[in-house]
């Protein structure tokens, strides 16, 4: 999905849920979430949060870094956890 995109599910989702919850959730910053969704920032635990709030697979949201065949790249290639 693209940034954009993933702004659309957020806007659905405005009364459930706002990237500022997540970020609290996770105890990162309201900007890290949104660095995440730019693919300025590289974190497994944000993209999945972010997937699983909008309901679609991160292979989907950010098939870039995640795969059908994998949960998981085998190595960390830059995620933060």
């Amino acid at each position: 999905m693209s940034p954009d995109e993933i702004r659309i599910e957020f806007i659905k989702l405005r009364k459930k849920t706002t990237m500022a919850s997540i970020a609290r959730s996770l105890g990162v910053s309201q900007p890290a979430v949104q660095r995440v969704i730019d693919r300025h920032l590289v974190s497994n635990r944000i993209m999945r949060a972010i997937s699983e709030t909008i309901g679609s697979p991160p292979e989907v949201v950010f098939p870039e870094y995640f795969s059908k065949n994998e949960q998981k790249r085998e190595s960390n290639n830059g995620f933060k956890n």
